[in-house]
């Protein structure tokens, strides 16, 4: 009996201490970022004054749910995630693998104006395209460390 009462106990530990977690900031092995080019299906236009590529939003669903799969998100916790540009059509990022990601939409609003405000300054010629994916990149990849609880997702 003690033995029994001994493995529920380290049973009923080990549940109520397993942590369920969500990245940070995208897997740099996966998204790596990436912007548009005009060799790009995706491209439509050159935007700013710098006339900097710009690539129209082309995900489709089936794409979504193979970077979740990538990153390990369940079906089950997708709902908590929205599919993020590492760096943002606005400011000249891409639909390829290497700049999508499964942000959480936690991690998304605690800056919740980074992008819109990057591409004011792009738009009106305060910054250049090389200085506005510096920031991003800095934001997106150093904004804490690790993983953080998902309330079991």
């Amino acid at each position: 009996m003690e033995r029994f009462a001994a493995v529920l106990f380290f049973f009923v530990l080990v549940q109520s201490t397993t942590v369920y977690s969500y990245p940070l900031t995208p897997n740099l092995d996966i998204t790596p970022s990436s912007i548009c080019d005009t060799d790009n299906p995706d491209f439509t236009e050159y935007r700013y004054k710098e006339r900097i590529p710009y690539c129209k939003r082309n995900v489709s669903s089936r794409f979504k749910a193979y970077i979740y799969d990538l990153y390990n998100i369940s079906e089950r916790c997708r709902g908590n995630y929205t599919i993020d540009h590492f760096i943002p059509l606005s400011i000249g990022g891409d639909n390829t693998l290497e700049n999508l990601w499964p942000e959480h939409k936690q991690i998304k609003a605690e800056r919740p104006n980074l992008e819109y405000d990057i591409y004011l300054k792009l738009k009106n010629g305060k910054i250049t395209q090389k200085q506005a994916v510096q920031i991003i990149y800095d934001e997106k990849t150093t904004f804490g460390q690790g993983f953080v609880d998902d309330d079991g997702c």
